[in-house]
């Protein structure tokens, strides 16, 4: 049967108090360090969490942000090829008037210098007419003879026109 020792008595009341002393003096620092590192953990998730949900909202401010300064600078380029745009049509427009003026400027240019040919011819004709006229007659052709034929001849070379 079963023998009685002291020694297993002793080792009994031994565990025993050393669970006393374990409860007394390990469990409760240790049950205090362990809901010490939960509530530590339990911050540091919700302060992750937190910090994710700023860094989301920065995010998006960024994109839109992002999203603004490229519809102002579509913008910009918009205004500028616009701007570009009429400022090609005004050189445009300025190049026409500037040759239309040219071509006005041509042509009473040729026609002064037209009318200068004519006149010129008129007189180096009445000139000729003068000099043929008295060589065939062999005399003096009067002033007024003489410019009353110059008239004659130019009415009729006018008439020619």
């Amino acid at each position: 049967m079963l023998e009685f020792n002291a020694t297993i008595l002793a080792q009994i009341v031994d565990f025993v108090i050393l669970l006393i002393f374990l409860r007394l003096v390990v469990y409760k620092p240790l049950c205090r360090l362990l809901a010490n590192r939960s509530d530590h953990i339990a911050n540091s998730i919700a302060a992750a969490e937190q910090e994710r949900q700023e860094a989301e909202q920065l995010k998006a401010g960024y994109e839109a942000e992002m999203r603004r300064a490229r519809e102002q600078a579509q913008e910009i380029v918009q205004k500028a090829t616009r701007a570009g745009e009429d400022q090609a049509l005004q050189i445009v427009s300025n190049a026409k008037n500037e040759a239309e003026k040219l071509k006005e400027n041509a042509h009473a240019e040729i026609e002064r210098e037209k009318q200068r040919a004519i006149a010129e011819l008129r007189d180096q004709v009445a000139t000729l007419s003068v000099l043929v006229a008295g060589k065939i007659i062999h005399k003096t052709i009067s002033k007024d003879i003489q410019r009353s034929m110059i008239d004659d001849f130019i009415k009729e070379a006018g008439e020619l026109q």
